[in-house]
């Protein structure tokens, strides 16, 4: 059971508070991030976090944690937003360290139309910290993605879904 005043339960009235600053206090220095978008590169330390939550936080709707389960070292959070009109889920396998703050955090996110709307949303984001370029061609480069999985999600589910019981 984790208690209530432990650096998690700081983390989860963090998140959904969208409070970076306070989110980061419950993390270790040298934490590292694996991204839902790419397994190209990690986010490591408060350095890269905390710009990368602001960005986060600019772009996703208010947060709820649905869920929490797991034991002192090992949790699941499963984290209900939107990106836009998009819904979306993330689920954060975290690692806690012996002093219970956040030492590890590896995200995954669905349905593939939320997933690619996050990416749509942060991608230029995350990029525009490099240059103005890279944020141009990181959206030239996702968009059209976002925009096909958005659009054809419907039509798809609907061609692919399993026959109704007779």
């Amino acid at each position: 059971m984790i208690a209530v005043d432990s650096p998690l339960a700081a983390y989860r009235a963090a998140t959904e508070a969208q409070d970076t600053q306070a989110m980061l206090a419950c993390l270790r220095p040298d934490v590292v991030l694996t991204s839902p978008i790419t397994n190209r590169f990690k986010f490591t330390g408060h350095a890269m976090l905390g710009p990368l939550l602001d960005d986060v936080h600019a772009v996703v709707g208010p947060p709820t944690v649905r869920v929490d389960a797991g034991d002192d070292r090992q949790r699941l959070l499963v984290i209900e937003t939107s990106v836009g009109r998009q819904e979306l889920t993330e689920l954060v396998a975290i690692t806690l360290d012996e002093d219970g703050l956040i030492a590890t955090l590896e995200l995954a996110l669905r349905p593939m139309p939320g997933l690619l709307a996050m990416a749509a949303a942060l991608g230029p984001r995350v990029a525009r910290r490099r240059s103005p370029v890279r944020a141009l061609a990181v959206k030239a480069m996702i968009a059209p993605l976002a925009f096909a999985a958005t659009r054809g999600e419907g039509v798809a589910s609907k061609l692919a879904a399993p026959p109704l019981p007779r």
